[in-house]
């Protein structure tokens, strides 16, 4: 891919799209953050559980359960904003049209980012708490590579939606799906830094406040991050050319409408 001169969308253009669209959609926006909401509890409460029993196997297998349900439900909160971004009549059945066409494809995703987290976190712990410097610094470098990871998941569902049903669908019957939108989470993340650092940092501080609030991490958090990262993925591969928008309409003068004069 071969980045042009001058993107179409920039970054706040794209931000400014999707705080829009979460007003003009306000009703399904909060719903869809309720429903991540409750699927996140219901993962925290069982992961809680599974921990009282001092298993690490079994805290293992609740936290890769848990990881699925959040997916499958954030992949419909994700299917239901690049509704709203395309303005092709979204509603809460976007959910259970998701969970048809993203199903399987969601949970191999999702295990798949929970292992490489998992292993990236295991990594910086072992080398912080070595007595070693260099180990120490060694570790920090694994950090950034944990944060270029986060950022990448941030464009991963996005991507995979535009797989199945966007600009990617003719791809669709391939078997290398998988390769594909991880690659492609990537070369977005690495490619694009100052817009993907600023698309981490905005949605960091956005959950920091939800978090704070307590109501906003129920009603407003995982709806408006499902807009943002929508338009933000669109905006970049609107710039690479992958979705080609439609021409806008000619104004055409009043004048040419008016009757000569006698």
């Amino acid at each position: 891919m071969e980045k042009p001169a001058s993107p179409t969308i920039t970054f706040f253009k794209a931000l400014r799209n999707a705080a829009g669209d979460a007003y003009d959609r306000l009703g399904l926006t909060l719903a869809s953050s309720l429903l991540w909401f409750a699927a996140l509890m219901a993962a925290a409460i069982a992961v809680s559980v599974a921990a009282r029993t001092q298993q690490v196997l079994a805290v293992l297998g609740m936290l890769f359960i848990g990881s699925a349900i959040l997916a499958e439900v954030w992949s419909g909160c994700v299917y239901l904003a690049y509704r709203m971004a395309t303005r092709d009549e979204p509603s809460l059945l976007c959910f259970a049209e998701a969970w048809r066409g993203l199903g399987w494809k969601t949970l191999w995703l999702a295990i798949i980012q929970t292992f490489v987290t998992l292993v990236i976190t295991a990594n910086i712990a072992l080398y912080l708490q070595s007595n070693l410097v260099v180990m120490r610094v060694f570790g920090v470098v694994i950090l950034y590579i944990l944060l270029l990871w986060l950022t990448a998941v941030l464009y991963q569902y996005p991507l995979l939606v535009e797989h199945v049903f966007g600009a990617y669908s003719a791809e669709q019957t391939k078997t290398s799906w998988l390769r594909r939108v991880l690659r492609r989470s990537l070369l977005l993340t690495i490619g694009n830094l100052p817009f993907s650092a600023g698309m981490f940092a905005i949605i960091a501080a956005w959950a920091v406040f939800c978090f704070v609030s307590v109501i906003g991490l129920a009603l407003m958090c995982a709806g408006f991050v499902s807009l943002a990262t929508v338009h933000w993925t669109r905006a970049l591969l609107i710039s690479y050319g992958v979705i080609v928008l439609p021409p806008e309409p000619e104004i055409i003068p009043d004048e040419q409408f008016r009757l000569p004069e006698e």
